[in-house]
């Protein structure tokens, strides 16, 4: 059984849809966040960017494998279900481009507005605007793909579509319409029906805490530097 660890971000979520939709049995480990237990030496040791989700699966090719950042999480779970990912060359690079997409792209520019938007009440104008008009562009580009492709990748469900999906789940929060984007909401509309992807999406919703951290919660969130890495 995999262990998974976890919070319940987007990209966590990503990861729960993964191990739902291919039916690989996983132990949830929740870290939580909010006092630190990600800087722990034993799971430094699994994930050295001190982030989640991670993986250790006790059955690898070779023996126990750990696996930090969700994006190399989908490939390999796509790798060891055979499930959700093309087995030609070119459909394999063509999910491929969609996954690394999100990670370079979508993932950074939502978290971001999500940033300015939830815990920087009175932050920098500019600083909303610039990622809240990027999330807009990336919107945009995948309303152009989606007018061609039914799915991401071409005309099956893949990793590239549950890696994206968890975010645009905040759009209206960021004060988006999806019917301005008719392709993107077309897919958006299709993929929420998916039993297994709702049941990964709702993976640790309770969990979050209400209400705007504290002052210490704020300096282990937002404020780390590389002296939690000094004398270990």
């Amino acid at each position: 059984m995999i262990d998974l660890f976890f919070a319940p971000t987007p990209n966590g979520w990503k990861v729960t849809i993964m191990l739902e939709e291919c039916g690989l049995p996983y132990n949830l480990i929740p870290l939580n966040i909010g006092t630190g237990e990600q800087f722990t030496d034993d799971f430094l040791a699994i994930s050295p960017n001190a982030r989640m989700p991670a993986i250790v699966d006790p059955d690898g090719e070779d023996g126990p494998i750990r696996i930090f950042e969700s994006g190399a999480i989908l490939l390999y779970l796509a790798e060891k279900s055979g499930q959700f990912m093309s087995q030609d060359q070119q459909g394999f690079y063509l999910v491929c481009q969609w996954l690394f997409w999100q990670m370079a792209n979508l993932g950074p520019m939502a978290g971001q507005a999500s940033h300015f938007i939830n815990y920087a009440p009175d932050g920098n104008d500019y600083s909303k605007s610039r990622y809240l008009n990027e999330y807009d562009r990336l919107l945009g580009v995948m309303n152009f793909q989606l007018a061609r492709t039914q799915y991401l990748a071409g005309d099956y469900y893949s990793i590239a579509d549950m890696a994206s999906f968890p975010w645009l789940l905040p759009y209206k929060r960021y004060g988006f319409n999806l019917a301005e984007f008719p392709h993107l909401k077309r897919w958006f509309d299709e993929l929420k029906q998916r039993p297994l992807l709702r049941k990964g999406i709702d993976t640790g919703k309770d969990w979050r805490p209400e209400g705007s951290p504290d002052e210490k919660t704020r300096k282990l969130l937002f404020e780390q530097t590389s002296a939690i890495y000094k004398d270990r």
